[in-house]
């Protein structure tokens, strides 16, 4: 167990050099280079804020035995006032990019210090590392307790995604196809569903987009 939650952790670890992920093509500025940048700014500190709770998570998941249901309820017990300060994380930080959000004329575009594909990158990785946080509590505990405990989590994340989505057109369709690599085999359709279909209900009917993610995911093995 203490070696998946460390590759696990690895992995969205080495995601957060973010201006290095693959994004969407499409995706551009809606917002002004001072909201970008902004933004920017304060994804990366919340980014850090994320590490330290992803590795405190991991850490109790990690030290605690789970081999019996009464075993599982402690640890979810445990973990759930760090998914809270997650969430409140997510939140906080929302509100402050809203606060600095103003859209643009696009006639008056000014470069930014961070690209819109940048700005993508860095939500990517963000996602990343929360996503494989949730894989190593599903590997742990299982979908039923995970999705009581990470439900307000992805809540507060739909919210930070639907922000920068306003200021980034075409942030969302890549988050979709970030989600649909890293969760794809982990039956976590129903877990996700909800979040994701409230993010990008527009790409359902693709046969690639969301519905194709929402099929996958529900096809994963289910476990308890």
């Amino acid at each position: 167990m203490k070696l998946l939650l460390t590759s696990i952790f690895l992995v969205g670890l080495a995601a957060v050099t973010v201006c290095a992920i693959p994004v969407a093509v499409g995706v551009h500025s809606t917002a002004s280079a001072a909201a970008i940048d902004d933004a920017a700014a304060k994804l990366d500190a919340l980014t850090q804020r994320v590490e330290g709770l992803s590795a405190s998570i991991n850490h109790t998941v990690a030290s605690m035995p789970a081999a019996t249901d009464t075993d599982k309820d402690k640890v979810a017990q445990a973990v759930a006032p760090q998914l809270q300060q997650l969430e409140a994380a997510l939140k906080e930080t929302t509100d402050l990019i809203k606060s600095n959000g103003k859209r643009r004329d696009v006639a008056n575009v000014q470069s930014a210090a961070c690209s819109d594909s940048c700005l993508t990158g860095k939500a990517s990785g963000l996602v990343t590392m929360i996503t494989g946080t949730v894989s190593g509590l599903v590997g742990c505990l299982g979908v039923s307790r995970v999705t009581t405990l990470i439900g307000p989590v992805l809540g507060a994340l739909n919210g930070l995604l639907t922000c920068l989505d306003g200021l980034v057109s075409g942030l969302l369709a890549t988050v979709t196809g970030l989600l649909s690599n890293l969760l794809g085999g982990l039956g976590l359709g129903s877990l996700l569903s909800g979040l994701l279909g409230g993010l990008l209900g527009g790409l359902l009917g693709g046969g690639g987009g969301l519905g194709g993610l929402l099929g996958g995911l529900s096809e994963g093995p289910a476990q308890a």
